[in-house]
């Protein structure tokens, strides 16, 4: 039975967890792919070998058009001719057919967290609105229009963000033949954008014990809560504590234990429980069970956001800076917090990296893999009577 144009409109843009492959006629194929591109396919058979053809995308080629296409190649093949010699080279690969080469074969085995903000670039950006025309012909000026455009979506970092992605993208599609060249590789980030700024922000341990305070003034949820004083005590990733599924903290053995899957590094992070952050977990046991997230989303079965610790973090600051004037600050600049108080009071540099979750640099990554977890433990007590202390002092001084 042949293809209708429905049947590319109900394929088209719709995700799948396989390849769908169709056949029209005259070895027309329609090749739906993972993330819902259509693509028309000419298979055929030359030397005794079954071969294949990509003729174009839909719905940049029409079902007509690939008909016609594929009614000349048979000619081609009927008069004995070597496809490869003939056809010209040049066919037209568009951003949008470039972004889902890159999916299908590339960000598909990166992390989940890492693919979704992967999809949500393509989403927003790499679509054939943004570039109207192929991906080879498209003009070092259009570019520059295009990333003139991202920047002003959005801002010139992200801008820069974006063209690093391009990049990466592109490149990864040309060392696979997909396409030849483009013009993007010669734009350098100043004439589009700017690099995001390295984080400077690191509070004092008077500011931490303002915030702590703040903290259980608020009137936001346990979670909120709670997962702000994790993420201060152990100087985590953000998404390390968020995504912490409950059966990772031991708290007889006192040791939590981020799987690979999880890990940044790709590797298993082993960090030792503090006694104020096993309270904390003791806490959130009571009021959400110990089954599931640690720290749970609007739903049980769902993670905190990290839209809502941002928004946590601004309001808090917004409260602290009325009263006390303090700088701005999000969550990312409590690990810097951690290692730098840390390092003043006397902490090795490698403790404080473990902690962190850092991979070590050089030869001592590759042979030294010890934790230093009875370092870490002396650390993360130190770390927290430092912030306890303070807070006491705070209230004596307001007594």
């Amino acid at each position: 039975m042949s293809v209708t144009n429905s049947k590319l409109k109900s394929l088209h843009g719709k995700a799948r967890s396989k390849k769908l492959e169709v056949a029209d006629r005259d070895g027309l194929v329609v090749v739906a792919g993972l993330s819902g591109k259509i693509s028309f396919v000419f298979r055929y058979r030359q030397d005794g070998k079954s071969k294949r053809h990509t003729i174009g995308s839909y719905p940049a080629f029409s079902l007509d058009e690939a008909r016609e296409s594929t009614y000349k190649l048979k000619r081609l093949i009927e008069d004995g001719k070597d496809l490869k010699r003939n056809i010209k080279t040049s066919e037209k690969r568009y951003i949008a057919d470039c972004a889902t080469h890159w999916v299908d074969n590339y960000v598909v085995h990166l992390k989940p967290n890492t693919q979704t903000l992967y999809r949500s670039n393509v989403k927003l950006y790499f679509n054939n609105e943004m570039i109207t025309t192929d991906i080879e012909s498209t003009r070092f000026e259009e570019w520059i229009a295009f990333f003139d455009k991202v920047a002003a979506m959005s801002s010139r970092k992200n801008s820069g963000s974006i063209l690093k992605t391009t990049k990466s993208m592109l490149r990864f599609c040309k060392s696979r033949g997909f396409i030849k060249s483009c013009a993007v590789f010669d734009i350098q980030l100043k004439a589009v954008g700017q690099a995001a700024a390295v984080g400077q922000r690191k509070l004092d341990v008077d500011e931490v014990a303002k915030l702590w305070i703040e903290i259980g003034r608020t009137k936001a949820t346990p979670a909120i809560k709670s997962c702000i004083k994790l993420l201060i005590i152990f100087g985590a990733r953000n998404s390390e504590i968020r995504g912490a599924s409950r059966s990772e903290f031991n708290l007889t053995k006192k040791q939590w234990i981020l799987p690979s899957e999880r890990s940044k590094t790709g590797k298993e992070i082993r960090r030792p429980i503090p006694k104020l952050a096993e309270s904390i977990i003791r806490e959130l046991d009571e009021v959400y069970g110990m089954n599931g997230y640690l720290i749970p989303g609007a739903h049980t079965s769902t993670c905190m956001t990290t839209h809502s610790v941002a928004r946590m973090c601004q309001r808090l600051w917004g409260k602290l800076h009325k009263q006390f004037g303090t700088s701005k600050f999000i969550a990312h600049d409590f690990r810097r917090t951690l290692s730098t108080r840390l390092s003043e009071q006397g902490i090795l540099p490698h403790v404080t990296e473990k902690m962190l979750g850092h991979e070590l640099q050089g030869v001592m990554a590759v042979y030294n893999k010890h934790d230093w977890i009875d370092n870490q433990v002396a650390a993360y007590e130190q770390w927290c009577e430092m912030i306890l202390e303070a807070v006491r002092a705070h209230y004596s001084q307001t007594e």
